[in-house]
């Protein structure tokens, strides 16, 4: 059994520099730190670049440009780029817990079968709340829609 593995941890962002300092700022005060962080610039036309290359004393960062809009194109690139035994995924507009990557590693770490695992995610409101009202009510509709989708499929 092994003591530990690598971890690449894959950031995909756009036009949100903004943001992904607080979500960088949670991968540098990890309790077990990731051994890259492949940040995936998708097109963005803000100081992203900057942002990221900020953080180049506190984490391994491998920043890359990512023309080709899409969030499947863009996080296949960084899984293209990724060296560790173990991909993790954050999104940039996240905060991770500070013992994030000491939990996925665990379950690997006891069992060689393990392929992939998950977590808690905790949500937070974030000054009037407008971005997690939107994403609350959507979920709601699409929820009520699948439900409907479901029970229409059930009555034929």
């Amino acid at each position: 059994m092994q003591n530990s593995l690598s971890i690449s941890v894959i950031v995909i962002t756009r036009n949100r520099a903004e943001w992904l300092k607080d979500t960088l700022s949670s991968l540098a005060s990890q309790s077990r730190q990731p051994d890259e962080v492949i940040l995936v610039d998708n097109a963005s036309a803000d100081h992203t670049k900057e942002v990221a290359l900020s953080f180049s004393d506190k984490l391994n960062i491998k920043y890359i440009y990512e023309a080709k809009r899409g969030i499947p194109h863009a996080r296949n690139t960084g899984v293209r780029q990724a060296t560790g035994d173990i991909i993790a995924s954050l999104d940039d507009d996240c905060i991770a817990d500070e013992n994030w990557l000491k939990y996925i590693e665990i379950p690997f770490i006891k069992n060689p079968n393990v392929g992939m695992v998950g977590g808690e995610i905790s949500y937070y409101t974030i000054g009037d709340g407008t971005v997690e009202k939107f994403y609350k009510e959507n979920m709601i509709r699409r929820r009520r829609a699948k439900k409907q989708a479901h029970d229409n499929t059930d009555s034929l």
